[in-house]
């Protein structure tokens, strides 16, 4: 019985190795194999096994002891080159850590673009700003409800890339108005002519509602032309698309000289038309879905890295787009209310002296309790993840401030000071310092602000930076 259990740990073993696809999992399965292997040969020496058998598996452990061994340096070998490697980062990392804000060569802004107000403009000290674009090739997931997207931007005569990231708080899609009819009115969101919608092509907005799925560049501008021979004199080109989401049919006017030129360019989302252009719906009737796609509260964090990969620049924003409502009449509450949500930062561990280093992006867990009839808010961040997927044993506390009539969180005790931030690391905490600022907005029907923003920044002793972003929904 001894003999059996033992070829059968020694069988398991074996089989382990076949799933093994690192370094790492194969030392693990050959020591394992080596293991049992010994097992073995103990049972068959002790049980009256034969020679053979246990000269075979004496092999079998001698095979992958060697083995192991091998792999054992090649494992220590990348072990140190990834801490070598991680230490440069966090060293890196920790020098360009910086709060938001700022004034002079201290500036560290993110902002929605003013012109699409879909873009994000970067600006760095007294630089000027760097416009990033979705990358709509990498998924973010959504974070506590708000979605998330990725910005880059890899600008000419600017060395270095541009990274962000963003979580946006976007409402549902509700059923809103009739595409068209002869007004726009109460009934009809746009109005048609002989049931065509004129295309204000420069109007802030509308990129993002046209579609044109038969054009499929990524990139520049595609030029539509008449059809050569063209036979029954036509001036007008006709492509398939969508508006605002409904089906339809693009027409362009070439005119009677035949020389408007009807183009399509790519934009940050959808496409930019050139020329005189009209839509035809398939069905004027259809309800538009009212998406507040251009209206929503963001935050985030960004960072720039340059060229040769040896200067980081981190931080962090919380931002509007669109006229997102200002908080109202808050001094006029009382009571508290509790705001729940997620925040992401990026964070730097960096010690010389044989200490945690660690760097890289976290998600986390938010909250901010609000006492109205103080008018005073506090905030804690915690629950925290760090880059490699693994959670962290730390709290951010975000320290009381007041909150003004509008929502505003200025981050200012009486005397104008900051008011800061105290980073607790497994349950050790560090002295208080940085800085936390923010906004409630939208108040609902009872007056009570539904969403709050903000971004912090925090110091563990002088091993540790953080620097990061909010958002938070009322508490049921």
């Amino acid at each position: 019985m001894a003999i059996m259990q033992a070829q059968t740990a020694l069988t398991n073993a074996e089989a382990g190795l076949s799933g093994a696809t690192t370094d790492a999992a194969m030392l693990a399965a050959y020591r394992a194999i080596q293991t049992a292997a010994d097992n073995l040969v103990t049972a068959l020496s002790t049980h009256g096994g034969s020679a053979a058998d246990i000269a075979a598996a004496a092999r079998k452990s001698g095979n992958a002891k060697a083995m192991a061994d091998d792999l054992a340096e090649k494992v220590a070998d990348a072990e140190m080159e990834a801490n070598m490697a991680m230490v440069a980062t966090a060293a890196k990392l920790y020098a360009g850590i910086s709060a938001s804000g700022g004034t002079g060569d201290d500036t560290r802004t993110a902002v929605y673009n003013t012109t699409d107000n879909a873009d994000i403009d970067v600006t760095i000290g007294t630089g000027t700003a760097v416009t990033l674009s979705e990358d709509e090739d990498v998924t973010v997931a959504a974070h506590h409800g708000w979605e998330g997207q990725m910005f880059t931007a890899e600008p000419e005569g600017d060395e270095g890339t541009y990274e962000a990231v963003v979580y946006s708080h976007v409402g549902e899609a509700m059923e809103g108005k009739k595409f068209g009819g002869a007004a726009a009115n109460d009934e009809f969101e746009y109005a048609l002519t002989d049931g065509a919608l004129s295309i204000d092509t420069s109007a802030t907005g509308v990129p993002a509602r046209v579609a044109l799925p038969g054009v499929t560049r990524t990139a520049g501008t595609e030029t539509f032309n008449l059809p050569d021979p063209n036979p029954n004199n036509e001036q007008v080109i006709t492509v398939p698309g969508s508006f605002h989401g409904v089906t339809g049919t693009y027409n362009c006017d070439t005119g009677a000289g035949r020389d408007q030129a009807c183009s399509a360019s790519v934009a940050a989302s959808g496409f930019t038309l050139t020329g005189t252009w009209t839509f035809t719906p398939d069905d004027p009737n259809t309800r538009l879905m009212d998406v507040p796609d251009n209206m929503y509260a963001s935050y985030g964090w960004w960072i720039h890295k340059s060229e040769d990969g040896e200067t980081f620049t981190a931080s962090a924003f919380a931002a509007n787009r669109g006229d997102v409502t200002a908080a109202a009449a808050i001094d006029t509450l009382q009571g508290t209310a509790t705001y729940s949500g997620g925040a992401a930062g990026k964070y730097a561990l960096h010690s010389t002296t044989g200490g945690t280093n660690d760097a890289g992006h976290f998600t986390a867990d938010a909250m901010l309790q609000a006492d109205f009839g103080d008018d005073m808010i506090t905030g804690t961040i915690d629950n925290f993840v760090g880059a490699d997927g693994e959670s962290r044993n730390w709290s951010v506390e975000l320290m009381e401030t007041d909150i003004s009539a509008t929502g505003v969180i200025d981050g200012l005790d009486d005397a104008s000071a900051e008011v800061g931030t105290a980073w607790t690391i497994d349950g050790t905490a560090g002295a208080t310092g940085g800085q936390w600022r923010g906004n409630l907005y939208e108040n609902g029907d009872d007056g009570v602000p539904s969403i709050g923003t903000g971004t912090f920044y925090s110091e563990f002793g002088r091993d540790g930076k953080m620097v990061g972003a909010f958002g938070v929904n009322l508490d049921d």
